[in-house]
This record gives C-alpha cells, sequence and structure tokens, in this order.
C-alpha cells in the first residue's frame, strides 16, 4: 500500500493560485446544501490559541488543526500560525492528502475576500487599501487586483519596515503613517490584524466604500470601532453561527445598527444581491470556514 501523500507549503504554493482558488470559492458559496460544519472548537492558551476546523464539501472530508501565537515584542506584534489539513474521501473513507496548510490558509482566506469583493464593492473600484502586512497580505492584494481594475495600492502596519517590503512587490503603491490615511479615499479596506482594540473609524471612510472585515476571527478580537457597526448600510457574513461568536459582528448587540445583514452564499448564488446596491458602506465580516479549507485541499489534491 502507498504511503499517503504529504505536501509541504511550497509545493502547495506551487500548485495552487489565488486566481484559481477564487474560482473555487465562488463556486463553493453559490450552494452549500452539500455541506457539514460543525463550530469550531478553541483551546485558549497564553497569546493564541488552537482551533479544530472539520468539515464535508461535496465528496470530500477533512480536518484543519491550527495553532495561532501572538508574538508581542517590544516594538511589534507578530502572528505565528502553524496548521495542517489533512483530507478523506467520503464514497471510501480512504485518506487522500495530508499537506500544510500555512500557506493554504492564506490563499483560501485571500480568495474569498477576492469573492466577496467582486460580488459586494463597486465595479469601479480603483484605491485599495490594507491594514496590516503580516504573512496574509501579499495574497490579499493578489485577490483584490483580480477582481477589482485598481490604480493605487495603499499599505499601513504598526511596523513600517513590514509595509515598505510589501509595496515592493506591487506598482503603484504608498505606504502610509497612519490607519486614517490609509483609509480616507480608498474604495476598498482590508483589514488583516490581531488587534483586540478596534481602530477604524466610520468617519474617515469614504461614501459606498467597501470593508473587508478579515482580523477578527475569535472571541475578543475586534477592528472596527462601534461606528463602523453602527453607519454600515450592508455586512454580509461567511456563516452565521461563527461569525456572531467570531467575527465583528459578535459586537452587534452593543450598537444601534440598523444593517441589513446576509450571508455570502446568498449573495453569491444571487438570492440577496439587490441588498447591495444603494445602501451605502458595505461590510464583509470574514472569520475562515473548514469548508473553504477543505474545497481548497481537494482541488490541490485533484491537481495532483
Amino acid at each position: 500500500m502507498l504511503p499517503v501523500r504529504y505536501l509541504n507549503n511550497d509545493e502547495i504554493k506551487e500548485l495552487l493560485s489565488v486566481e484559481e482558488t477564487i474560482v473555487v470559492m465562488e463556486d463553493l458559496f453559490k450552494d452549500l446544501s452539500d455541506c457539514q460544519m460543525p463550530p469550531k472548537v478553541y483551546l485558549d492558551i497564553p497569546n493564541g490559541d488552537f482551533r479544530a476546523m472539520p468539515a464535508v464539501v461535496k465528496n470530500t472530508a477533512g480536518i484543519k488543526w491550527c495553532g495561532v501565537h501572538l508574538n508581542e515584542g517590544r516594538t511589534k506584534r507578530k502572528v505565528n500560525i502553524f496548521a495542517k489539513v489533512i483530507i478523506n474521501d467520503v464514497a471510501t473513507g480512504k485518506l487522500l492528502l495530508l499537506m500544510d496548510a500555512e500557506a493554504l490558509t492564506a490563499i483560501r482566506t485571500a480568495a474569498v475576500t477576492g469573492l466577496a469583493t467582486k460580488y459586494i464593492s463597486g465595479g469601479s473600484s480603483e484605491v485599495a487599501s490594507f491594514i496590516g502586512c503580516g504573512n496574509q497580505t501579499k495574497y490579499q492584494i493578489e485577490a483584490i487586483l483580480n477582481v477589482r481594475d485598481i490604480k493605487l495600492i495603499k499599505l499601513y502596519d504598526l511596523d513600517i519596515t513590514q509595509a515598505e517590503k510589501m509595496a515592493e512587490h506591487f506598482d503603484n503603491t504608498v505606504v502610509c503613517d497612519s490607519v486614517k490615511d490609509c483609509v480616507e479615499d480608498a474604495d476598498i479596506i482590508t483589514s488583516l490584524t490581531p488587534s483586540r482594540v478596534p481602530f477604524l473609524e466610520y468617519g474617515w471612510l469614504k461614501e459606498n466604500s467597501h470593508i473587508n472585515a478579515v482580523g477578527a476571527d475569535a472571541e475578543g478580537k475586534r477592528e472596527m470601532r462601534p461606528s463602523i457597526l453602527t453607519g454600515v448600510g450592508v455586512v454580509v457574513y461567511d456563516e452565521w453561527e461563527q461569525c456572531s461568536h467570531s467575527g465583528e459582528i459578535q459586537y452587534l448587540d452593543e450598537v444601534n445598527s440598523n444593517a441589513k445583514l446576509s450571508s455570502l452564499e446568498d449573495i453569491v448564488s444571487h438570492k440577496k444581491i439587490d441588498l447591495i446596491n444603494g445602501n451605502g458602506i458595505t461590510m464583509f465580516d470574514a472569520t475562515g470556514l473548514a469548508i473553504e479549507d477543505v474545497a481548497a485541499a481537494r482541488c490541490v489534491y485533484e491537481k495532483l
């Protein structure tokens, strides 16, 4: 019997692009009826947590085991993510593939941001801002560039050297001195930080802009100040049960919000696509789902 194939992060980067993963995610979110996904299991530790994320997507079952550790130094905060994904064939129970999941997670997370941006943001968007320039940001920029004709990329990070390094990968890029400067004239804002102290203010935002809130993916994390949840016209979430406990909308009860709510599935399937037009600033609340990991892993397996 042949041993199960194991793939490392470098091999996954060679096999899986952001562009094709957006297509995989679009196909996934058009219809989630063939999926199963129990809530994430969190095990809290000092400066982080461990997460078990099981799911079934059509003919594939899988689980991601992920450790998230926040290394807080005197001058900067660094998030370290350690993860593995394992997938099985539903029909036979056969173990198909074991892989590193750091690259897979970054690519599928960016692809879902790209998918949401494609359906929710204005089609004429030209300025895209990114707050936080860690390991995921390069893929996030690629995803936005894939779905919108961006003329200017604006970057901000507490560690300015991180932003400057990120700027080297892309043309038409500026590094900003503050969050406010970064987002003021942006059509699309993507926040990617581990913050537990909200920092993004509604009054800084351009009319009819779109926010991708990616950083808050566990209880207590928060990037949006109350004015954002009060002011936005539409909030699209990746999955209600998970987002209402781990995403930005875990704080909805604290504010007087009139935002219209929708799942990403209902937007991509066009069941609620009419919510988007004419309702002001929009926000996508992304917590990261196990179904995304399993769908992306299956794509990798089939390419082998």
